[in-house]
This record gives C-alpha cells, sequence and structure tokens, in this order.
C-alpha cells in the first residue's frame, strides 16, 4: 500500500512542522474542560479484500477532560463516494490519556469502541452494512494559543462482520486538522521567580537585586564580611561593628578606630579616645607622668622641686649609717632619710637612683653584695613609709668607684657611702 504509507507521512511532517514552528508557550488541557476538534484526513483499508480503495475523510469530535491527563472523546468520522461507490460512517467512544503534558503540546492515547456504517446505494438512506468494533489512536495536540491548536491523530480500527461470510476489517483513519478548548479549572499561577544578579538570593528577599551579594548581607554586598552591607558600610575593607556603621573599635570605646587617638585603650569621647590614668586632664600618651597628676606646663608631671632642694639629695648622702660589714641602718640615719621620704613624697616625679659603695677592704664579692644590699634597705626604709617602689632604683659597685685612697681610715670611711641620683624630676 504506498499510497497510503506516503499519505500517512505526509500527514505526519505537516503536524510535525506545525508544532515546531510554535514560538510561544501555551497552556496545555485542563482539567474539567471541553474539547471539540475538526479535522480532514486519509481513510486507508488495510483488508484488500474489500475490494475498496483508499480515500480521504472527515472528523468531528467532542471530549470532555476529567483531569489534565485523562478523558472521554465521542467522534464522528466520514468517508464520502467521492473514491469509492460506498461511503463509510464511523462513531468512536474512546477513553483518551494524556502520558505526559508540555507546556506547548500534549500527545495523547485512547481506546474504546467503534459503530461503523457503510452506505452502497446513494438513492436510499438506508444502511447496507453496520458492525460493531473496537478502535485505538494515538496522537498529539499542539497549543499556540490558549483555547485554539492543531491536533493530529491516528487511529487503527477493526470492524467485526456480523454476517458468516463477512470479512473482519482493518483500517486506519489519520487526520490533521483544528480543536477548541472551552473553560477548564485554572490551575496555580507558579510565580517566575527571579534573581537578577545570579547570586543566589531570588530578588523578593534579596535586599541588592540587581548586585550580587551575600548571605550575611541580606544578597547585598560585604567584602570585609561584618554582616553590614557595602553601600551602608564607613569602613567596608574592615570587619567593624553594626552599630559603628561596619568601622571597627578595638579597645571598644565606641569610638572608631579611624577617629581614636589610642585604639588600643579605652577612653571618653572628650579625650578623642585615650585614657587619663591620674585625671590630671593630660591624657596618658602626652604625659610624661602618666600615673602621677600633675601640670600641664609640665608635661603632666608636677613641677620641679626647687634647686636647693635638688642639690641637698644628689650625691654623698653624708648621715647615712649602717652596722659594720651589715646593712642595718643605724638609728642616726633616720633624720636624713625622713627628709628625703618627705622631698619624694612632695616631689613626685622624682625617679631617684640610690647606690652603694665600699671601700676596698676584705673580698671584692663580699663588698659588692654589701653595697646591694645597704642601698636596697634605704629604699625598704622609703617604701615603708609610703614612697611607690617604682620610683626608687638601687645599684651596688661596691669598691670599684671611690672617691678616695683607700690607704688609710680617714679616706676609706669616705668610700663607705649611699648616694642618691635624682633620674628625673
Amino acid at each position: 500500500m504506498p499510497r497510503s504509507s506516503k499519505l500517512i507521512g505526509a500527514l505526519i511532517l505537516a503536524a510535525l512542522l506545525a508544532a515546531t514552528s510554535m514560538a510561544q508557550a501555551r497552556p496545555f488541557a485542563k482539567a474539567n474542560s471541553v474539547e471539540a476538534s475538526l479535522k480532514m484526513g486519509g481513510y486507508f483499508f488495510l483488508n484488500e479484500d474489500e475490494g475498496l480503495n483508499d480515500t480521504f475523510s472527515y472528523l468531528l469530535s467532542g471530549g470532555y477532560n476529567f483531569t489534565d491527563l485523562m478523558g472521554a472523546e465521542l467522534a464522528l468520522d466520514f468517508s464520502p463516494r467521492e473514491v469509492n461507490t460506498t461511503s463509510m460512517l464511523h462513531l468512536h467512544l474512546d477513553f483518551m490519556v494524556h502520558p505526559f503534558v508540555h507546556d506547548w503540546f500534549v500527545p495523547f492515547v485512547g481506546v474504546g469502541p467503534t459503530f461503523s456504517v457503510a452506505f452502497a446505494d446513494s438513492d436510499s438512506a438506508e444502511p447496507t452494512d453496520s458492525d460493531f468494533g473496537l478502535n485505538a489512536i494515538v496522537g498529539v495536540k499542539v497549543y499556540p494559543w490558549d483555547h485554539v491548536g492543531f491536533r493530529f491523530d491516528a487511529r487503527y480500527v477493526v470492524r467485526f462482520g456480523t454476517d458468516t461470510d463477512e470479512l473482519t476489517g482493518h483500517d486506519i483513519l489519520a487526520g490533521f486538522g483544528l480543536f477548541v478548548s472551552f473553560g477548564g479549572d485554572e490551575g496555580e499561577v507558579q510565580e517566575v521567580l527571579l534573581d537578577t544578579d545570579g547570586d543566589g538570593f531570588l530578588d523578593d528577599v534579596d535586599a541588592c537585586p540587581t548586585v550580587p551579594g551575600v548571605e550575611s548581607a541580606k544578597g547585598c554586598p560585604d567584602r570585609d564580611g561584618d554582616t553590614v552591607q557595602d553601600p551602608d558600610d564607613s569602613c567596608p575593607d574592615t570587619p567593624g561593628k553594626v552599630e559603628l556603621k561596619g568601622c571597627p573599635d578595638k579597645d571598644g570605646d565606641g569610638i572608631i578606630d579611624g577617629e581614636d587617638r589610642c585604639p588600643e585603650k579605652a577612653g571618653p569621647v572628650a579625650q578623642k579616645g585615650c585614657p587619663d590614668a591620674d585625671e590630671d586632664t593630660l591624657v596618658d600618651i602626652d604625659d610624661r607622668c602618666p600615673n602621677i597628676p600633675g601640670d600641664v606646663a609640665y608635661d603632666g608631671c608636677p613641677p620641679p622641686p626647687p634647686a636647693e632642694v635638688v642639690k641637698k639629695f644628689s650625691g654623698v648622702m653624708y648621715g647615712i649609717r649602717f652596722e659594720k660589714n651589715s646593712a642595718t641602718i643605724q638609728a642616726v640615719s633616720f633624720p636624713i632619710l625622713d627628709e628625703a621620704v618627705n622631698v619624694l613624697d612632695t616631689y613626685k616625679a622624682i625617679i631617684l637612683l640610690i647606690e652603694g659603695h665600699t671601700s676596698s677592704e676584705g673580698e671584692r664579692g663580699l663588698n659588692m653584695t654589701l653595697s646591694k644590699n645597704r642601698a636596697k634597705a634605704v629604699k625598704a626604709y622609703m617604701v615603708e613609709r609610703g614612697i611607690n617602689a617604682a620610683r626608687i632604683e638601687t645599684e651596688g659597685y661596691g669598691p670599684d668607684r671611690p672617691v678616695a685612697s683607700n690607704d688609710n681610715e680617714k679616706d676609706r670611711a669616705k668610700n663607705r657611702r649611699i648616694e642618691f641620683k635624682i633620674l628625673r624630676q
């Protein structure tokens, strides 16, 4: 049957060309919708013993979709006598299934009973023959518009002969035409969610939908990762605190590091973030005596002692005596030491070095130890009376720095001494 094959191939090709030409996607079959179609196609008789030639046919159908996947259809096929002396009429009732749905085409298959009627006499309305049968249909619907589309299908029909000598007919009906759909449930419209900047955060939750960002900044850029979005970050390249608009504050005093004179130490705003330990109005970094209240005129230190005081308490401190070969201070030394304590208490900026010296008698090692212990004993006396130990340094030189010869007792007595040196005032 070469003529039949050519006609079927032409109809299939026409359907494919129509499907691929659809540029816009349209809604597919809807539940509870009604469809009507009108097609024209070919009628192909597979049983040559019937003596019928392949011809054309017209088809009118109506269907109902229970869901978007299942439905029922009643179809009427009619082939006039233009080719054969007999016209054919078929009535098909099919259960239809859409195996899957696409956004612009829907394939379908169906099966059901068929009632066929043949009219051989043109002058009579009475049918020449009528038979029951079965049919199976396969096809595709294409949706270029919302409710109107193209349909191609091919139906295999088996006609069971009712007479004893009547052959069973095997036919193929193929058609191509238009269909229209009415009504149907409107499915939920899927909202199209966009990610304009491609950062993985959808526009409806992206605080910066047109600029790629990170999760910590709700989709906005945050170069330093401090959760403050770059447009609102006063220090976008340095991690900082949210309450300080993304700027750092190492010492936690509420002043950002870029405006803090002392970023490592907490201080009040009025002093630009610097502490003032001695509360003398001069911040520590500018205060030469940060732990001693002083005068701004003297760089935060107390006024220096008068020259006569400096002179009296510099050099050899005559009057400080120790027990022989001992670091025990003799009572005769107390008045001069108490006077020194009073000076240190009055002029709190003084840093004092106490030096211990000995004569050369005896072993040098013992003299070195003795000189150091005597200097420490003087310091201990002053500390016990309220002088800060940090203001006094001690050193022992033994016999290494004599101020007189060690040839006689008078000179050796001069070498046994305590010296004060004011390191800072």
